[in-house]
């Protein structure tokens, strides 16, 4: 840009001319220069730009052409060019004077590619011919596909069924896991240790407002129990120290090498066993998941009743969400040596110090340091510094979530009501809606709210603290899923008392009161599987709204056909909804559709994927579709002398036991048809459903249906059989244990055999009385054979007694 700037002054008004008899650079800064700036020859000089001569028929430009082009050569960062003329022909605005010499500027290489256009040499008024080269100006733009890739966001990885299974039953397992571990902690809560290492901290009139006399009103009971929480709030904070991180949100890995290199935080929470649990008790120190355990301990050491409640985090089973952040593998390090650094400086002796020869603790000679010609004359006084005490590290700061995991539930015995209070994170009382964590929260998720009592009952709070229960927080929650909520409901009785209590009908009521005053959604996706509202666009194909007038109305999106306005969506109650299905699904559930009635909704047929039936699938006719109001309980035809009515293909369809006939019972036991033939009655095999693989069902037959008559004979005869089966059963199990009591008694002859025969190298008594004849004479000698006569190689001999080693039929 100096280059720029001087170009455009050397050009301009004519300041800061130098004559030529004085030099304008002194010969000193000459040298200088010449050191420091490349000779001519290595820097790059830019061709002359002379102008270009067409054909006569081109060499007329318009003005309007020839305005632009000088318009924006001048416009170039303000770089000026004059054009070296052909033939020496004189500038027609200098007046006939002669040439000037080149002017040149020098710029970056990075400004270089801007301006190499010669735009001197073209000719804007030449056009192309026809089947030639058009010579309009081509550019081919490519776009560096790495760094495209590093900055596209990575897309979210499909979650199979299967998987989806595994991350429910590993979503259930890991709520088992945290509901132990609160269960635990709260029985920690109860000891008389920690009781009496907390309670000092509470003085008499704290005490006195935690236990307000009865005599006072119901307001103000309740108004001092406040001011003593508010009390006892303020001197926890003061007292407790945060020194750990808590619990935080569970979050699935997108890769598992990520989970082989996560390790636990240094700063993690290490009380493990009630011992840690009693030291921090008097410590006060840790994290403040375990202040608030602490602080429910104080409390309950006071008298008070008190919940200790958790926000439970788990692994979510919804595909959405966050997740756990990429861990890279930490580069090993290389040992590299470091100066030491000693905390004390040696004093140094000025009065014995000869200058200009520096001791062997300091690099430099002090004359060096002063820098002046007359410090050797200069007398230095002895000098001592005081050690150095190493700056304190400075402590690291805990990132956590700003809402709390761990809060505790006083009873307001006045009102008979549990309201929160958080002494670590928010420090509020009687606040719920203020310990919500927002959804985009990846340290907090508010999905199970559990309430554990002193007496280690538990119960789910969650909708006393989530805002949007029904519309966001029931979602995340395994109620959500196929028979979740009986799976949930198992798993609470275990930690309840079995039985409701006034306290406990109360709080159900102001819960269902909280839910009950939810307010309506304000978006279009949390109406999707909403337990109180519904939206026509996501019925399901068996479903439809009976209802006459809507509930209200929610915006979806703009309306095209009024500009600057929203299109209104009805919304009706979900009480509102009803299932249809078609005649032969209601005929499957024992009813049947009234004579007369019009479908409430006909859907289209379903494609099949058959190849043979694939040109006739769009002219299948609809299926129509009926609500539960349009049937009536199916009425099989009766049972008329001992005649079971059957189908075409010779059995009676028992989908529900309203279908049995008037006259006939069904007998539903796999003995059941050979029992009718064997007393030769009329019977039908009972269809009670089918079991489809894929779209092909196999039929199901269980039991059959006979003349109610015959039924007391039908059991008898049924009874005979198993018992004649039990008796086959016992016989055969009469015969296996013979079997192995055979094979037992010829193991132990075989064994007694065996242990008769002298074995080569072993002396002794214990050879001489096993051996029999041969041991009765100590001098004969071991390694004679001497024949048995009852020998068998081990095996019994083929005699009248002897069977080959097995026992004689």
């Amino acid at each position: 840009m100096a280059g720029k700037k001087g170009a455009t002054r050397g050009k301009g008004k004519g300041k800061g001319k130098v004559t030529t008899n004085q030099p304008a650079v002194p010969d000193v800064y000459q040298e200088m220069l010449a050191e420091a700036l490349p000779t001519q020859s290595d820097i790059y000089e830019r061709p002359l730009k002379r102008q270009r001569t067409g054909p006569k028929e081109a060499s007329k430009i318009s003005t309007t052409s020839t305005k632009a082009v000088d318009q924006l050569i001048e416009d170039e960062d303000e770089v000026h060019f004059e054009d070296v003329l052909e033939g020496g022909r004189a500038d027609p605005e200098g007046g006939g004077e002669p040439s000037k010499l080149q002017q040149t500027a020098y710029r970056d290489s990075d400004e270089e590619s801007e301006e190499d256009n010669d735009w001197g040499g073209f000719d804007f008024g030449k056009l192309p011919e026809d089947g030639g080269p058009s010579g309009d100006l081509e550019l081919t733009l490519t776009t560096n596909l790495s760094q495209t890739s590093r900055k596209t966001a990575p897309r979210r990885r499909i979650v199979s069924k299967a998987e989806k299974d595994t991350r429910l039953e590993i979503h259930r397992l890991h709520l088992l896991c945290l509901l132990s571990y609160l269960d635990r902690r709260n029985g920690w809560c109860n000891d008389p240790e920690v009781h009496h290492s907390l309670k000092s901290l509470l003085d008499k009139k704290i005490l006195s407002d935690l236990k307000p006399k009865a005599d006072l009103s119901q307001f103000g009971r309740t108004e001092f129990l406040k001011r003593g929480l508010e009390k006892t709030v303020r001197i926890w904070r003061s007292k407790f120290n945060i020194t750990r991180r808590g619990m935080r949100r569970a979050l699935w890995a997108d890769d598992e090498e990520d989970l082989q290199n996560y390790s636990m935080p240094d700063d993690a929470e290490n009380v493990y066993d009630k011992s840690d649990f009693r030291a921090a008790a008097k410590k006060l120190k840790g994290s403040r998941d375990l202040g608030a355990q602490l602080y429910c301990a104080l409390l309950r050491s006071a008298g008070l009743d008190v919940r200790l409640v958790c926000s439970l985090q788990p692994l979510s089973f919804n595909a959405g969400g966050p997740s756990m952040l990429k861990s890279t593998r930490p580069a090993p390090k290389s040992p590299s040596p470091e100066p030491e650094i000693s905390d004390e400086e040696t004093p140094v002796d000025a009065a014995n110090f000869k200058f200009g020869q520096p001791p062997s603790h300091l690099p430099y000679a002090p004359t060096r340091r002063l820098g002046h010609p007359n410090a050797a004359a200069y007398h230095m006084p002895e000098m001592s510094t005081r050690v150095r005490i190493p700056p304190r590290p400075k402590p690291k700061v805990i990132q956590e979530s700003p809402f709390p995991v761990f809060w505790v539930e006083v009873l307001d015995e006045a009102h008979q009501k549990w309201f929160p209070v958080d002494p670590m994170v928010t420090e509020t009382i009687a606040k719920p809606r203020s310990l919500e964590p927002p959804m985009a929260d990846r340290e907090n998720n508010m999905s199970y709210v559990i309430a554990f009592e002193d007496t280690g009952d538990a119960r789910d709070v969650t909708i006393r603290y989530a805002k949007a229960y029904n519309s966001k927080t029931r979602k995340n929650r395994v109620e959500f899923t196929h028979k979740g909520d009986r799976w949930w409901r198992k798993v609470m009785q275990t930690y309840s008392r079995g039985y409701k209590t006034d306290l406990d009908q109360i709080e159900d009521n102001e819960l269902a009161g909280i839910e009950g005053r939810e307010p309506m959604p304000k978006n279009i996706a949390d109406f999707k599987d909403h337990p109180v509202y519904a939206l026509e666009r996501h019925l399901k194909r068996n479903e439809i709204i009976v209802a006459t007038r809507e509930s209200g109305k929610v915006a979806a999106g703009r309306d095209p056909r009024s500009p600057g306005g929203k299109h209104l969506e009805n919304v009706y109650r979900r009480r509102d909804v009803r299932v249809v299905r078609s005649a032969d699904a209601w005929y499957r559930l024992g009813r049947d559709v009234k004579m007369g009635e019009q479908p409430m909704k006909t859907v289209p047929a379903k494609r099949r994927t058959d190849d043979d039936v694939m040109d006739e699938a769009d002219e299948r006719p609809g299926t129509n579709l009926y609500t539960e109001d349009q049937t009536e309980l199916y009425e099989p035809p009766p049972v008329v002398r001992g005649r079971i009515p059957k189908n075409s293909f010779g059995n009676i369809d028992i989908y529900v036991p309203s279908m049995v006939p008037k006259g006939g019972v069904h007998i539903p036991y796999e003995e059941a048809s050979r029992a009718a033939r064997l007393l030769s009655i009329d019977y039908a095999d009972a269809l009670t459903g089918f079991e489809f693989r894929g779209r092909h069902g196999t039929a199901v037959l269980k039991g059959v249906v006979v003349a109610s008559e015959y039924r007391e004979a039908m059991l008898a005869v049924i009874e005979g059989f198993r018992d004649e089966r039990e008796r086959e059963r016992e016989r055969l199990r009469a015969a296996a244990t013979l079997r192995m009591w055979k094979k037992f008694l010829i193991g132990l002859r075989i064994k007694e055999r065996v242990d008769r025969y002298d074995v080569e190298g072993e002396e002794g008594e214990d050879t001489g009385v096993k051996n029999g004849a041969i041991g009765d004479s100590e001098s004969d000698d071991s390694d004679v054979y001497v024949p048995d006569d009852e020998g068998g190689g081990g095996f019994f001999p083929d005699d009248d007694e002897g069977g080959g080693g097995f026992f004689p039929e």
